[in-house]
């Protein structure tokens, strides 16, 4: 159950700070830029930032409001660049902080974006933002517990938070907590009922639970909103199929899966399954094969890592090649 941001999490930065303003030159080139940046016109949105920093490079909203929209348009590099000119010139820019951290996430350096998060919590701890990006960012590092603390925080600050919401669900389902999680998610669907990625993320929920029928309605409703754009969604709503009865269907989804990953051994023993109980015992055994050499495979790279590890002395991770092994053998 990949995270994800992907699919299932949200920790975008936002422009509270930038929302000042006033009076004429760099403020009224950076206050347009915002309205536009508003409208996803990120890229004319810096122009005018460019063209109200070469007025006056220490006008900090603008400098806050580049790096926004250099995050909105994939440069998260040049985005934490940005925020530090902005953080250079005013240590205390609580949105500066986050942007930085949002644009170091992207580039999946965590440990940096934890401390980007907790200096802005030290500056405004009544920041639910702040919160929210310090959990997402915990639970990148497989700190669960401490994201679930992070989001409940987030969300009494701000009850109506759907990112915030959908995190809280996703570290609760990495606990294992699974009816707690459909109730995030449902928070979270209550704001905002077009949140395609809550929607799939509550119906892998229930299939956790056995409640397959509700399960599928979850996908459909999200699949309402938005083609499933990965393997992942569809994975989840074969099996809800397949455990609620529905095999023919079931068959075509997954079929779908394996075209795009062949090598998805759960997808081949789910249709291999589906197979059976539809009569086509042949192809039921070409999938079971199927999947039996990918996992023959699997477990073959998993143990001769594992071996390697601990000979040279890294016996954690060395450890839990075997047990990724082993979960392969009880699959």
């Amino acid at each position: 159950m990949a995270g994800t941001q992907d699919q299932g999490k949200s920790d975008g930065p936002v422009a509270g700070y930038l929302e000042e303003g006033g009076g004429s030159g760099p403020e009224d080139l950076t206050r347009e830029g915002m309205r536009l940046s508003r409208h996803g016109r990120h890229a004319e949105a810096l122009e005018l930032f460019g063209r109200a920093l070469n007025e006056d490079p220490t006008y900090t909203p603008a400098w806050v409001a580049s790096g926004f929209a250099l995050g909105k348009l994939g440069r998260y590099k040049e985005e934490i660049k940005a925020c530090d000119q902005a953080l250079a010139l005013d240590p205390t820019l609580v949105d500066a902080w986050i942007n930085r951290g949002f644009a170091l996430g992207k580039l999946s350096r965590f440990s940096e974006k934890l401390v980007c998060c907790e200096r802005a919590i030290i500056l405004d701890p009544s920041s639910a933002q702040a919160w929210n990006a310090r959990g997402h960012t915990l639970g990148e590092l497989g700190r669960f517990e401490e994201e679930l603390t992070c989001t409940e925080i987030a969300t009494s600050l701000r009850p109506r938070y759907v990112g915030a919401w959908v995190n809280r669900g996703y570290a609760l389902m990495k606990l294992r907590r699974f009816r707690e999680a459909v109730s995030a998610y449902t928070r979270a669907l209550e704001v905002y009922p077009r949140f395609a990625s809550a929607w799939v993320n509550m119906g892998i929920a229930c299939c956790h639970m056995n409640e397959y029928a509700r399960a599928v309605s979850c996908f459909e409703s999200a699949e309402r909103i938005r083609p499933f754009l990965n393997v992942r969604g569809l994975y989840w709503k074969g099996v809800a199929l397949s455990r609620s009865g529905r095999r023919k269907e079931a068959i075509a989804i997954l079929s779908k899966v394996v075209r795009e990953d062949p090598r998805h051994a759960e997808t081949w023993i789910e249709l291999s399954n589906c197979h059976f109980m539809v009569g086509e015992i042949e192809e039921s055994v070409r999938c079971f094969m199927v999947a039996y050499g990918i996992d023959k495979q699997d477990i073959r790279d998993s143990l001769s890592r594992a071996v390697t590890l601990l000979r040279e002395g890294k016996k954690e991770e060395g450890v839990r090649c075997l047990s990724q092994a082993l979960g392969i053998l009880l699959r």
